[in-house]
C-alpha cells in the first residue's frame, strides 16, 4: 500500500473567495502529492501569479508563489491508501498531464456547470477539484462521494477512508509519514 496526500487550502485571492461563495465551504482549492513533502503538489490553478486567467495543470510548492503571500492561511492535508497498483496508475496520469502541459487548461466552462449538477467532461480541461477527484477515481482505489466532475473543495473530507493528517497554518505545514 502507497500513500496519496491531497491538500484543502484557503487563501484570500479574488477568486478563492469567489470559489468559497460558489461552493458554500471552508476550502477554495485542492492539491494532490505522491510524496509526503509540501514542495510537490500538483493541480489545475493560475500560472502566473497575478493572473488567474492564465490557469491549467501545475506543479506548486506551499511555500511558493500565491501560497507565500498566505502564510496564515488555513489547510488541511489528508492522506489516502491505495494499491501498488493504483499509485502506478496515478504517477502516470501525472506524468501524462506533464506531458501535455499546453493543452491542460482551466476548465472555466465546467466550473460554471457544477453549480448547475451537470457533469461537463473535456480532454486536458479541469478545475482543481475535479482534476484531484479524476487523479483519485483513476487509482480504481478509491471510492468518491460523488461524481469527479462535479467535486468541490470540501467534498474532499467526505471521502471515505481519507485520514486528516494535517489542519492548521500553510506555514506551519509538514507531513510526517513514511
Amino acid at each position: 500500500m502507497k500513500k496519496i496526500y491531497i491538500l484543502l487550502s484557503r487563501t484570500d485571492t479574488v477568486p478563492a473567495r469567489v470559489i468559497r461563495k460558489f461552493a458554500r465551504g471552508e476550502f477554495s482549492h485542492v492539491s494532490v502529492s505522491l510524496l509526503p513533502r509540501t514542495d510537490r503538489f500538483y493541480s489545475y490553478a493560475r500560472r502566473h501569479i497575478n493572473n488567474p486567467m492564465f490557469a491549467g495543470f501545475i506543479s506548486e510548492n506551499i511555500h511558493t508563489k500565491v501560497f507565500a503571500r498566505y502564510p496564515d492561511a488555513h489547510c488541511a492535508v489528508l492522506s489516502l491508501s491505495v494499491t501498488d497498483e493504483g499509485y502506478e496508475r496515478a504517477k502516470k496520469l501525472i506524468r501524462y498531464f506533464r506531458a501535455h502541459r499546453k493543452e491542460a487548461t482551466y476548465n472555466f466552462i465546467g466550473a460554471a456547470t457544477i453549480k448547475l449538477g451537470l457533469s461537463l467532461k473535456r480532454k486536458y480541461k479541469f478545475t482543481c477539484s475535479q482534476f484531484a477527484a479524476f487523479l483519485l477515481h483513476y487509482t480504481g482505489d478509491v471510492t468518491l462521494p460523488k461524481d469527479p466532475y462535479l467535486m468541490l473543495p470540501n467534498d474532499f473530507m467526505d471521502i471515505e477512508g481519507a485520514t486528516v493528517i494535517y489542519d492548521g497554518k500553510l506555514k506551519d505545514c509538514l507531513i510526517n509519514e513514511k
